[in-house]
């Protein structure tokens, strides 16, 4: 059997995910590597990446001091303000940014379960899908994105991260003129 017929497999807009805010650009080969592929049609070659849909829960914050509330508020107003972004991501800059930066979906698996963490990780034994850094629960995964977010503040989709990078002109120019050219 393949992760597509094991996991609950979609391709998403850029705009339904929240994105970490990790620099898909320190490892540039790697992202040059998944844009060409993905520019060239092949994207269903590469391994999904692992979201959690906002249903699973949200990583909030417990307590009551400024910080807490202040961060809670920032998560909250965020996805009133982004209905469309219902997964958070858990892996795979470099991959969300290079099928955006080529104007081509995402490939995610929707991870509901332990056992589907589980599951993924007899895929990466069985060479179906080539790596899987998360933890191996649902709720130490939410905990994770419950401490990243609150350290860096930082909540965008991977297509505003995406169109801030290229603003700021962190990607090579023949990536950069693709996105403008077929946006």
């Amino acid at each position: 059997m393949t992760w597509r017929e094991i996991m609950r497999y979609k391709n998403l807009n850029p705009n339904q995910i929240i994105a970490l805010f990790d620099d898909p650009v320190c490892y540039e080969l790697i992202l040059k590597v998944y844009f060409r592929i993905f520019q060239k049609d092949c994207g269903k070659i590469i391994s999904p990446c692992p979201v959690l849909h906002k249903s699973r829960g949200l990583p909030l914050m417990k307590g009551n001091n400024k910080k807490v509330k202040e961060y809670n508020n920032l998560l909250i107003k965020f996805l009133e303000t982004h209905p469309k972004a219902e997964y958070f991501l858990l892996d795979g800059a470099h991959k969300t940014t290079a099928a955006t930066l080529a104007h081509k979906l995402i490939p995610v698996m929707i991870l509901e379960s332990d056992k589907d963490i589980k599951e993924a990780r007899k895929l990466v034994e069985r060479g179906e899908i080539t790596n899987l850094t998360i933890n191996y629960t649902i709720k130490e995964n939410i905990e994770t994105l419950t401490k990243y977010f609150f350290k860096t503040r930082i909540l965008w989709t991977v297509a505003e991260k995406t169109e801030k990078l290229v603003k700021d002109n962190k990607f090579p120019k023949y990536m950069v003129n693709f996105y403008k050219k077929h946006k």
